[in-house]
């Protein structure tokens, strides 16, 4: 079964939605684990997603949806796969393809649920670490971007009458705008490189 999935940039994606995939994709190991361990117990998959949608540090999944969809009749399969195309995330793509390819061809589900939990988490610890890393980078940016400006404040402020001729002649308004438009410029660019990364 093909499923098309649309792949949303994080820079086109509102705060709020943005809050609300970062909540629900940081439950996604909790999820998993929860599965295995009601699996290890002897229930079957289906039991083990509803025992997973009454949790309240699951809320943000949408689970009790997953669980209605196959309570009226639809196969799990599909359900899971309407599941994460609505968490529109590459960790949901990752829990619906283990999920489902053991509903499908049964096995050590409850290993393979538990080793992508793992994975998981190893992912959410190196985007942590790329954020922290990249902090750095922005606060450069800002300091890149401010200091022209303010050292052309500080000129005028300690010497009005020689740097007032750059205001007055038509160079000296030329380098002015110049040197803005590749100042915004130059910060936009590192600015973008940066959420490239973060993404």
């Amino acid at each position: 079964m093909v499923r098309r999935v649309t792949v949303v940039r994080g820079a086109t994606l509102s705060r709020a939605e943005r809050r609300r995939r970062f909540a629900a994709t940081s439950q996604l190991p909790e999820m998993l684990d929860v599965l295995a361990r009601e699996l290890r117990a002897g229930r079957n998959l289906h039991e083990a997603i509803q025992t997973a949608a009454t949790l309240p540090s699951l809320h943000s999944l949408g689970l009790d949806a997953l669980v209605a969809r196959f309570a009226s009749g639809e196969r799990l399969v599909e359900a899971l796969d309407r599941w994460a195309g609505e968490l529109n995330h590459p960790d949901g793509d990752l829990v619906r393809a283990v999920v489902s390819l053991g509903s499908v061809t049964g096995g050590a589900l409850a290993g393979s649920m538990e080793r992508a939990a793992l994975t998981l988490r190893e992912r959410a610890g190196l985007v942590d670490e790329v954020r922290v890393l990249t902090a750095q980078t922005r606060a450069s940016a800002m300091l890149l971007f401010a200091a022209p400006i303010g050292f052309l404040i500080l000129l005028l402020m300690l010497d009005p009458a020689s740097s007032a001729a750059v205001f007055t002649t038509g160079l000296g308004q030329l380098c002015v705008v110049l040197g803005l438009v590749l100042d915004i410029a130059g910060f936009a660019w590192m600015r973008w490189l940066v959420a490239s990364v973060t993404q």
